[in-house]
């Protein structure tokens, strides 16, 4: 990669620690409704994933429980997560204000590509004290197919006006590295809860370890 002019940011496990809390509400909520066995490996599953296609899972992999059951787990957990991020908001991720002074300092304009929805992107962002450095943000609702899809790189990459060969995209999923790679769009993983596997490392133009280190890459490239 030889020039970087503009840069997408994922938002959750990202920018900011939100997967340790969606997971731990989950996983608190879960027996409620009848969910047996929901844990840290079934978070998992769902990391990279948008609304709809979690939603969709729970019904394919809790087919013995009422649609009322699923329906009201997905509702209470959202309503108690997003309750707590109004409240609260989440914290930033190790490096984010240094790789986004450093990014503003060298004028490249930066946008956020969530599969979350509209409010939390802007509240969560808000409450971080980061929203105003963003160009925009392309979220989950504004788009019809969630990653793995190239979609909403693909939208970010317009918002910033760059060429998809000029775009750098951080991630920690690999349905965003996945998304990326179709798109045509160079990213660099920065694993959270999941580490990074064989795919990740052959699509991804590098795997660090947390935002600072990817710093450090874009002013040695």
């Amino acid at each position: 990669m030889k020039k970087i002019s503009g840069v997408i940011f994922d938002m959750d496990g990202l920018l900011l620690d939100t997967e340790a809390i969606y997971s731990r509400v989950n996983i608190e909520i879960a027996p409620k409704w009848g969910i047996e066995g929901y844990d840290e490996t079934t978070y998992m599953e769902e990391i990279g994933l948008g609304e709809k296609a979690v939603h969709a899972k729970y019904f394919k992999d809790y087919a013995q429980l009422p649609k009322e059951s699923i329906d009201g787990f997905f509702k209470d957990t959202r309503q108690i997560i997003e309750r707590e991020f109004l409240e609260k908001g989440a914290p930033l991720k190790s490096g984010v204000l240094e790789l986004m002074a450093y990014l503003k300092e060298q004028n490249i304009p930066m946008v956020v590509a969530s599969s979350n929805h509209r409010e939390a992107i802007n509240n969560l962002l808000a409450k971080a004290g980061i929203l105003s450095d963003f160009k925009g943000s392309v979220s989950g609702d504004e788009v019809t197919h969630a990653k793995p899809h190239p979609e909403i790189v693909e939208k970010a990459v317009a918002l910033l006006g760059t060429k998809p060969e000029e775009t750098l995209m951080l991630e920690d999923s690999l349905n965003g590295i996945r998304a990326s790679h179709v798109a045509g769009v160079p990213v660099i993983m920065v694993p959270d809860i999941l580490p990074a596997n064989d795919e990740a490392r052959e699509k991804a133009y590098a795997i660090e370890p947390d935002l600072l280190a990817v710093l450090e890459l874009i002013k040695n490239k």
